[in-house]
């Protein structure tokens, strides 16, 4: 293999080759093994710390979370769910309502708009609820495909004895509502 080569200068040339082709990968694993014992002893990650991006806190208010500031009822989302069909996206809505006033009192839901700026209005009511009872309200609205909730109207009615009907409206903003295809 080798008996072709004569010279000083041919079998210099071929000691350094067979040099540089065991050399270089030599000195290639013991730079990177050494990169990394160096890493792994230091702690370092090998470049600056990538900040996390923070996430958006949904606003409004999802399952779980009180919906209404009156002083007459205490009102919480007990469900809320958006399921895909063909004519639209069907938003079901359920509100556990405790009458805490010292008159009966009642919570309609009225309308909900969508993000889009589509209100779809259709409405609910719990009924009059004597002082210190509990009623759940639910609604189910359709709105066009792809939409979803973005507030919902809610009305609070309070029944006085002898008085007229007083009624607040209140517009809670929803969180983000699940959104299903079952």
């Amino acid at each position: 293999m080798f008996d072709d080569v004569d010279g000083p200068e041919q079998k210099t040339l071929l000691r350094l080759l067979i040099i540089v082709g065991i050399g270089l990968p030599i000195l290639i694993e013991v730079v990177t093994f050494g990169s990394m014992m160096g890493h792994h002893l230091t702690g370092d990650t090998g470049g600056e710390a990538v900040p996390e991006t923070p996430t958006a806190e949904p606003a409004g208010a999802g399952v779980g979370d009180p919906i209404l500031e009156s002083a007459n009822v205490s009102a919480r989302i007990d469900a809320a769910s958006v399921v895909t069909a063909d004519e639209g996206w069907r938003f079901t809505l359920t509100v556990n309502v405790t009458n805490t006033g010292t008159d009966p009192a009642a919570v309609r839901l009225d309308s909900v708009t969508t993000r889009s700026g589509e209100t779809v209005a259709e409405s609910a009511s719990t009924g009059q609820l004597p002082v210190n009872q509990t009623d759940d309200v639910t609604k189910s609205w359709l709105l066009p495909p792809g939409e979803r909730p973005d507030t919902v109207s809610v009305t609070v009615l309070v029944y006085p004895d002898g008085g007229s009907v007083q009624s607040t409206q209140y517009t809670v903003a929803l969180g983000d509502i699940p959104v299903s295809n079952r």
